[in-house]
C-alpha cells in the first residue's frame, strides 16, 4: 500500500472514530416534560437569578433576540398582563439570547424601557443568556421561543411571539398550581 493511500485509510479511519463524538456534543432540543434546565441567568441588573428562586414556582422562559419585532410586541403584550400573572403566580424570565443571534439590535433594555412600569413587576426578570444558555435553550436559533414551565420544574409547553399565542399563556396561567413535587 503506498504512503497515500494509508495516510486516506487513517484519515476516513479517524473521520469514522471522530463522527459520533460531534454529534453526541450537539445540545439535545429541550422538549415538553423534560426538566427545565436548572440555569443561574444573569439580570440586567447586575444581578443574578438563581434556580432555587425559581423552585415550586410556574414560569415563561422566554428567548428573544433584541432586533426582533415580534418580541418587541410580545413584550407589551406581557407588561399589559403582568400583574395578572402576578396574582395567579406566574413569573416571567425574558433573556436575550446570546449576541442577539449574531445580528445588531438595540438591546432588551431597550424593550424593558418601552413596556414602562409594568416592567419593574417583581415576577418580571429581564436578562441576557451566555452562549451556553442559549445553545441549549434555543439550539436552533429561533428569535422568539418560550417555554412554559410547571412548579415542578417540568416544561409543559413550548411556543412563540406571545403577542399572538396569549391564550396558551393566559391558559397556564389559569391553571391551578399544585404543590410541587419535592426534588
Amino acid at each position: 500500500m503506498t504512503r497515500i493511500r494509508r495516510f486516506v485509510h487513517l484519515a476516513l479511519a479517524a473521520l469514522f472514530l471522530l463522527a459520533p463524538l460531534r454529534v453526541s456534543a450537539e445540545p439535545s432540543p429541550v422538549a415538553v416534560g423534560d426538566k427545565a434546565p436548572m440555569f443561574t441567568y444573569r439580570l440586567l441588573n447586575g444581578h443574578d437569578l438563581m434556580p432555587k428562586a425559581l423552585h415550586g414556582r410556574r414560569y415563561v422562559l422566554w428567548m428573544v433576540a433584541s432586533w426582533c419585532s415580534s418580541c418587541e410586541s410580545g413584550s407589551s403584550v406581557v407588561g399589559d398582563h403582568i400583574a395578572a400573572l402576578r396574582a395567579r403566580g406566574v413569573d416571567v424570565v425574558e433573556m436575550q439570547l446570546a449576541n442577539d443571534l449574531g445580528a445588531p439590535g438595540p438591546g432588551l433594555g431597550t424593550f424593558q424601557k418601552s413596556v414602562g412600569t409594568n416592567a419593574n413587576s417583581p415576577n418580571w426578570y429581564w436578562g441576557e443568556l451566555s452562549e451556553k444558555q442559549t445553545l441549549a435553550l434555543d439550539s436552533k436559533g429561533f428569535p422568539d421561543i418560550y417555554y412554559l414551565v410547571n412548579a415542578n420544574g417540568k416544561i409543559a409547553a413550548i411556543s412563540g411571539n406571545p403577542a399572538v399565542t396569549w391564550d396558551r399563556i393566559a391558559s397556564f396561567a389559569a391553571e391551578p398550581s399544585p404543590v410541587a413535587d419535592a426534588r
